[in-house]
């Protein structure tokens, strides 16, 4: 299916095919991996390129493999706490008005009072509940495949399935050997599902893993460079405020040390006439 995409002329012979893809051919090397220097890559092993993955650079930035780990903590931990929060909370609305329906309270609010309170601690418990499982779940298959991508090298099916199983083993590790058995193999599943569609949607666009890290870490600066560039911007501003006082206060001859004598308002300004 991939050889299909990547070479137009061979659908060339449907006409809709034709406009379609006959001036979209993927190259398989990006300007990316053309511009990239691989003279030290050559010799590096695989335990350097895991070693290089938890240093940071001179500006003090982390690798984008660790960057990614990170995100997917993030995020898992926000989903599983949202969506833990929301059924446990739902479930403590419901158990409310369920019995307390024959409750008489001394005013509604009162009522409401308790019921949000119910509603608040639920919504905390479920967030913590699920999300942690969600986050050790997530980061751990994705903190496991990238560890072994970047200790191969390369990108293939066989660390997503490898770590979906792991993944499932230690979600349920206190349970026993059948709940190891059974959630290292739907984790295994999930894995499999998910390193096949990545590998299609790669082979697809004709890049790799490594270079969507990348790319993703290049986001990641722009957006602090514009953040930085916006401190810059306003800190311009205040220093333009600054020198604006100095000319309203001093006069432009003030600019140097030589005019500031023959400047005439600079004679009469107070802070001057202080210097004896």
């Amino acid at each position: 299916m991939s050889n299909l995409l990547r070479n137009g002329a061979k659908l060339s012979i449907l006409p809709f095919f034709r406009e379609w893809f006959g001036f979209d051919k993927i190259e398989r090397f990006t300007p990316t991996e053309a511009n990239s220097d691989r003279s030290v890559a050559k010799d590096e092993t695989g335990w350097d390129r895991i070693k290089r993955m938890f240093e940071v650079n001179e500006f003090g930035d982390i690798s984008y493999e660790a960057n990614s780990i990170l995100q997917c903590a993030a995020l898992s931990m926000f989903i599983g706490g949202i969506y833990g929060g929301t059924i446990n909370s739902k479930n403590a609305y419901m158990d409310f008005m369920r019995n307390n329906e024959a409750t008489k309270f001394k005013h509604q609010f009162e009522a409401k009072r308790l019921l949000q309170d119910r509603v608040t601690i639920a919504f905390g418990k479920g967030a913590f509940k699920f999300g942690w499982r969600v986050t050790l779940f997530a980061t751990t298959f994705v903190g496991i495949t990238t560890l072994v991508q970047t200790y191969r090298g390369t990108n293939g099916i066989i660390e997503y399935v490898g770590a979906g199983g792991l993944a499932g083993f230690i979600y349920k590790f206190n349970m026993g050997p059948k709940a190891w058995i059974a959630a290292s193999t739907v984790g295994s599943a999930l894995g499999l599902v998910c390193g096949g569609i990545t590998w299609g949607f790669l082979k697809l666009t004709g890049i790799s893993i490594e270079e969507t890290r990348y790319w993703q870490y290049q986001w990641r600066r722009t957006r602090k460079d514009v953040e930085l560039a916006g401190k810059r911007r306003r800190w311009e501003d205040d220093d333009f405020a600054l020198i604006k006082l100095h000319d309203q206060s001093i006069g432009k001859k003030g600019h140097t040390l030589a005019n500031l004598d023959s400047d005439e308002k600079s004679m009469d300004h107070p802070i001057r006439n202080t210097i004896p």
